[in-house]
């Protein structure tokens, strides 16, 4: 039987305010059921494994999302920013479960509840694009698409406190470029 923490985990993730594609894909993430390499192999294809972002090391879900020393750099952006002392969790599941007990107001728990979902989807943006029109973006253009979404993303939601938010992405902008 599956316990509560595991089961408000569950709702806090399809309750985000993030494109239901977005959340779809996110429980993806957590489940460790996004097609990396990692998961590719133990379906059983041949693959000759390797990081298309940092080229560095063989794809995993917590490597990618994670660990990766480019994703590393856009999670660097808004812990910095929010001066966020954080250890990184092993799997992505394991920082959903921290992610949702942070954050401050009511509508800066609904931006901040944002913020994985957005990363992971433009680090997979990223990946696609590498892997499938094999065009890279430079670390600072990727870090840029992250804050466009982020602000479109709280902007269709109708997240309260504007101002806060428009004076998080200008802090977040100065920090990119």
């Amino acid at each position: 039987m599956e316990s509560n923490q595991q089961n408000n985990k569950r709702k806090s993730l399809w309750r985000n305010l993030a494109p239901t594609k977005v959340k779809c894909f996110t429980w993806l993430v957590a489940r460790r059921a996004y097609l990396t390499h990692e998961v590719l192999k133990k379906k059983g294809m041949i693959v000759v494994s390797w990081c298309s972002l940092c080229g560095k090391i063989e794809e995993t879900n917590n490597h990618l999302f994670l660990h990766c020393s480019f994703t590393t750099q856009i999670w660097a952006i808004f812990l910095s920013l929010t001066e966020t002392k954080w250890a990184m969790p092993e799997h992505t599941a394991d920082l959903l479960s921290c992610w949702i007990r942070r954050g401050g107001t009511k509508s800066q728990k609904a931006w901040w509840r944002i913020i994985p979902h957005c990363i992971w989807w433009t680090v997979w943006k990223e990946k696609k694009s590498r892997n499938f029109v094999d065009r890279s973006n430079s670390i600072q253009k990727v870090k840029w698409n992250y804050i466009v979404s982020f602000y479109f993303w709280c902007k269709e939601k109708d997240i309260e406190e504007t101002e806060q938010l428009v004076e998080l992405l200008g802090s977040l902008e100065e920090r990119v470029l």
